[in-house]
């Protein structure tokens, strides 16, 4: 439901119109923070580069526009620079209106009026003998960075307390009080000086300390000048001076928001007249009784408990008082409209002048062609028995698009979605064309102008699951002597499921990569099944274990090795040894020794053995399997 609305809004006139009222209320709120102080000239420039800008766009200076645009970057780290007390400010004044449970009701007892009677009599006393004070009192915002650069007392309020802090020969007496909660927190507190350029100069010290600690903060202030003895009360940043003692008091209370002690305060409902008990009726002329609460100047007025008690008794409402009320409410009304109009008219008149050029800027400027590549499809409604075959090679587009140049510069590939429906679409090739077929959502103020491809070819195929083996993935090569004997694969096969015609067309799958040269003998171990095809799913064995056995590679070689036997029939004999392959290839003839036996090793005495030796560090490692001719005649004596 959040999403079709949101939706209906982005649509429609009333988004608009809200997105209008909240940029006419940041515009108006910044101008007021800004209203009398020195960033005012510097938002005054800003505010002409701006103007520049738009009007190098509209006149079509591109020098101008590119100059201005590439100092924007800048901009930002300058406004922070520039307006950092009042951005300080604005965002303390911020953090104030949204307090949500101060403003129901939901915030510390508030201290009577009477609680500061002493403090206002140590001010009066300090007016008459032109003693310097500052007294702060802190309200919901927190002053803890002030009171610990002070001298923390946390004592009661009394007029002894005050009169000897404040004494010009005491220590504490340079500084602020501040009071929280009916307790003097700490003395000699030293505030911020405010910087605000339409004060006097002849402004004191502790007078710019006052309206600088309110600018910062919500807290009150009274401040008693030394020279003159005049009373001023600080709220806000503004400063009223000249004050006598009930003008403080009042000033106090309204601030504190607390009553007079020991009067009674009634909570009223504000409704219509009707039988109820606790209703009550709305009068504008008519005095009240004595123990009805005054109402505020300008605010609708409630009738005593005679008169409700009276209109109860006759069972049916009082159509004079109501009608009192209503022109009341009327009048009331029509004075609130008036003042929300009148009141800083001028700041008004500017923030809508701002506020129109704004929007004209933001939905006025000239649209630029831009492509954007990559964009993801995504198929929806697709049969679960059912697979698109080509998914890989349909799985972006590309966009050629137009808009605003601020919101083109800002379009990323998700800016896009692009849905293809598939429902109801059967095994074969199917043709999508993207256009009419596709649903593309997209930024508002962007047009789509071509679509890269146009269409799209579809491969839907009959997914299906398929049994095939499962081969060890052998790489690199063994040490020179050795050799696999065999190897198992366990479990010997595993199930795929997939495109029915690259299923098929597997007749076994590998495992991942089994390197061989760094194992030198028999070995198990477990290793991932590997798949290249990522349309091809492996929902059987995911792992198995590979045994292989390795064994030491025998050789044999021949060699004609020279017959050390002067006067024999032949010079040569024919050599076949046997062992392992490094060493029998590295063998030469002349490293081994050939000779003839003596007569006595011969069962045949017209003949004798030929004796071959292997070379003396060989010996045991290779086997001497054949030597031919194995004997030679007896030499004639």
């Amino acid at each position: 439901m959040l999403t079709t609305l949101i939706h209906w809004l982005g649509q429609s006139w009333l988004a608009i119109a809200i997105d209008l009222i909240l940029v006419f209320l940041v515009v108006y709120e910044v101008l007021k923070l800004l209203k009398g102080t020195r960033a005012a000239q510097i938002a005054i420039g800003i505010g002409v580069v701006a103007i520049l800008y738009q009007a190098s766009h509209w006149l079509r200076l591109p020098t101008l526009e590119f100059v201005i645009r590439h100092s924007l970057l800048y901009v930002g780290f300058a406004v922070v620079v520039l307006f950092q007390n009042e951005i300080r400010a604005a965002f303390a004044n911020f953090g104030r209106n949204i307090r949500l449970p101060a403003r129901f009701g939901w915030r510390a007892p508030k201290s009577p009026a009477t609680a500061y009677e002493s403090a206002l009599l140590a001010v009066t006393t300090f007016s008459a003998k032109k003693t310097g004070a500052l007294i702060v009192f802190e309200r919901q915002d927190n002053l803890d960075e002030y009171i610990a650069r002070g001298v923390k007392l946390d004592a009661i309020v009394g007029y002894d307390l005050l009169v000897n802090i404040f004494n010009p020969e005491a220590p504490l007496h340079d500084g602020a009080v501040i009071i929280r909660r009916e307790r003097i927190a700490a003395a000699s507190c030293f505030l911020p000086l405010t910087l605000n350029p339409r004060l006097s100069k002849d402004t004191g010290t502790r007078h710019r300390s006052a309206i600088g600690i309110t600018e910062e903060s919500d807290a009150f202030v009274i401040v008693v000048s030394e020279e003159t003895g005049i009373v001023s009360c600080v709220e806000g940043g503004q400063i009223k001076r000249g004050l006598g003692v009930r003008e403080v008091r009042a000033l106090l209370s309204r601030a504190l928001n607390a009553t007079a002690e020991g009067a009674p305060r009634r909570r009223r409902r504000r409704s219509a007249l009707v039988e109820d008990s606790s209703s009550v009726d709305f009068v504008t002329a008519e005095p009240l009784s004595d123990t009805s609460e005054t109402p505020a100047a300008g605010t609708p007025a409630l009738i005593g408990d005679a008169r409700a008690a009276r209109a109860r008794e006759r069972g049916a409402l009082d159509l004079a008082a109501a009608w009192r009320q209503g022109r009341h409410w009327l009048d009331w009304l029509s004075k609130r409209a008036r003042a929300l109009v009148v009141e800083n008219f001028t700041l008004k008149l500017i923030a809508a002048l701002m506020t129109s050029a704004l929007w004209l800027s933001a939905t006025k400027q000239d649209a630029i062609p831009f492509v954007m590549r990559g964009v993801p499809i995504n198929y929806q409604g697709l049969r679960e028995d059912l697979v698109i075959a080509n998914g890989n090679e349909a799985r972006e587009v590309t966009l050629r698009v137009r808009g605003p140049r601020d919101v083109v510069e800002r379009l990323r590939p998700e800016s896009f979605v692009v849905t293809v429906p598939l429902d109801g679409k059967n095994s074969g090739d199917r043709v999508i064309i993207l256009r009419e077929d596709a649903r593309i959502e997209k930024p508002a103020s962007v047009e789509i102008l071509e679509i890269e491809p146009p269409r799209l070819t579809l491969s839907l195929e009959r997914q299906v699951n398929r049994s095939v083996d499962i081969r060890p993935n052998f790489r690199g090569t063994l040490p020179v002597d050795c050799e696999i004997a065999e190897y198992q694969v366990s479990p010997p096969t595993t199930v795929l499921r997939g495109p029915e015609a690259q299923v098929y067309a597997l007749q076994s799958v590998s495992t991942e990569t089994i390197w061989l040269n760094i194992h030198e003998r028999s070995f198990a171990e477990r290793y991932k099944v590997d798949v290249k095809d990522p349309r091809i799913e492996i929902i059987g064995a995911q792992e198995v274990e590979v045994k292989v056995t390795i064994r030491p590679i025998i050789v044999r070689r021949r060699l004609d090795v020279i017959l050390d036997a002067p006067g024999a029939p032949v010079t040569r004999v024919e050599v076949t040894v046997e062992g392992p392959k490094s060493v029998v290839e590295k063998l030469r003839a002349r490293d081994f020794q050939a000779t003839v036996g003596s007569e006595l090793a011969s069962e045949r005495p017209s003949r004798r053995p030929v004796v071959v030796l292997p070379p003396a560090d060989m010996d045991g490692r290779v086997q001497i399997v054949t030597v031919s001719p194995s004997e030679v005649l007896r030499r004639a004596p």
